[in-house]
């Protein structure tokens, strides 16, 4: 699943970069009884200054060297997958559930929206119509010329009979 866009979809004004933030740490060390003193490294920030007593985490910090421990025998990697590292909504941050709910959503609605066109698509497509509208304009002109046509002969026909009647020659 997706989170962030389960929750873009719960919160389609959302902004992603400045309302929440979707991590995943990837695989996570959980330390066994008795390691963390196995793998305990002191280190160093800074050096005191003169007559200064070192502090904790101003001059130095403790942290876990996992180089010096073996795996599965000290510690073991868990999975813990994507999470919601920070929330800057108002509204309230929705539950596993509300966003696989939403996740299903989302697919549903991406499901049932028409595909998008290329642009090459729908120039091809404006040229069909354009072609279809260029034959029925000249289907039109055909019809007025042959009915133009007819008219024209209808006019000669009606003139050669007329034309003797009045003494006229043809």
């Amino acid at each position: 699943m997706n989170i962030a866009l389960a929750i873009m979809y719960l919160y389609p004004d959302a902004n992603p970069m400045r309302d929440f933030t979707v991590q995943d740490n990837g695989p996570e060390p959980v330390l066994f009884p008795g390691a963390e003193e196995k793998g305990l490294v002191r280190y160093e920030i800074k050096q005191p200054e003169d007559g200064e007593e070192p502090t904790e985490n101003l001059h130095y910090r403790f942290g876990i060297d996992y180089n010096l421990l073996t795996k599965d025998e000290d510690y073991y990697l868990v999975e813990r997958g994507p999470f919601i590292a920070y929330w800057g909504l108002e509204e309230p941050q929705p539950t596993d559930a509300e966003l696989v709910a939403a996740w299903e959503a989302y697919h549903e609605a991406e499901a049932n929206k028409p595909p998008k066109r290329t642009e090459i698509e729908q120039v091809r497509e404006e040229l069909v119509q354009t072609q279809i509208a260029l034959t029925d304009t000249y289907e039109q002109l055909l019809s007025s010329q042959n009915e133009a046509t007819s008219a024209q002969l209808a006019l000669v026909d009606l003139y050669e009979l007329v034309l003797p009647l009045i003494g006229g020659d043809v």
